[in-house]
C-alpha cells in the first residue's frame, strides 16, 4: 500500500501523540476537575485550619498522589484520610493531586509568637541535616514535599515520627544519631516560619 506524503505526516503526529501521552503520567489529569473533588478535603487543610492538617496547596503531585496510597493502604494512619480517600478512582486522584500541586504554596496561618533562638537552633540543626537538599528551600523538589511554611506542630510530629518508623523514610531514619526532641521542636519552628 503506497502512501502519500500529507497522510504519511498526519500518522507520523498521530503517533507521536500517542507515545506522548503514555509517556507522561497525569497527562489526561484536569486540573479544574480536581478543584470540585478537593473540595472536602479543603475543610481541614486549608490555611487557617485548626486541625494540625498540613497545606496542601504547591505540594508536588507525585508526593501527594503517594500519600494519597499510603493512606489508602493503610500503611500510613489517618481514619478519615482513609475513608475519603476509599471512595475515589486512580482518576479523581490524580486530578485532586494535579489541583493542588497547581496552587501556589502558601505558609500555615498560626497563632504561635516567633522564637528567634529557636528558629536560629532550627536553622543551624537544617543546615547540618542538608534538609534543603531535598525538600528544597520553598515547593519541595520532584517527589518530595515542601516543608517550608507548614504547621510547626504538623511537622514536629511528622519528623518524630519519621525517625521511628524506617519504612515512611528510609533516607531519615538511617541518616545516624537520632534528632533530640529540642532539635526536633526547634526544626519544626524554623521551617514553619519560612514563607514557601
Amino acid at each position: 500500500m503506497r502512501y502519500h506524503a500529507g497522510m504519511l505526516k498526519k500518522l507520523t503526529i498521530l503517533a507521536v501523540a500517542v507515545a506522548l501521552s503514555v509517556h507522561m503520567p497525569g497527562a489526561l489529569a484536569d486540573a479544574p476537575a480536581g478543584e470540585k473533588k478537593a473540595e472536602p478535603c479543603v475543610s481541614c487543610h486549608r490555611v487557617d485550619n485548626s486541625h494540625g492538617a498540613p497545606m496542601l496547596d504547591g505540594l508536588p503531585a507525585g508526593y501527594l498522589l503517594r500519600q494519597f496510597e499510603l493512606f489508602k493502604s493503610g500503611k500510613r494512619f489517618g481514619p478519615a484520610m482513609q475513608v475519603n480517600l476509599n471512595a475515589l478512582s486512580t482518576e479523581d486522584l490524580q486530578d485532586i493531586a494535579d489541583y493542588f500541586s497547581s496552587r501556589p504554596a502558601t505558609r500555615a496561618a498560626t497563632k504561635m509568637t516567633a522564637d528567634q533562638q529557636a528558629q536560629e537552633l532550627g536553622s543551624t540543626v537544617a543546615n547540618d541535616l542538608r534538609c534543603a537538599g531535598c525538600h528544597g528551600q520553598d515547593r519541595g523538589t520532584k517527589d518530595v514535599p515542601r516543608i517550608a511554611g507548614q504547621l510547626r506542630n504538623y511537622l514536629a510530629l511528622q519528623i518524630a515520627k519519621l525517625q521511628r518508623d524506617s519504612s515512611l523514610h528510609p533516607l531519615m531514619s538511617s541518616s545516624g544519631q537520632p534528632i533530640p526532641q529540642p532539635a526536633i521542636e526547634a526544626l519544626a519552628t524554623y521551617f514553619g516560619s519560612l514563607e514557601p
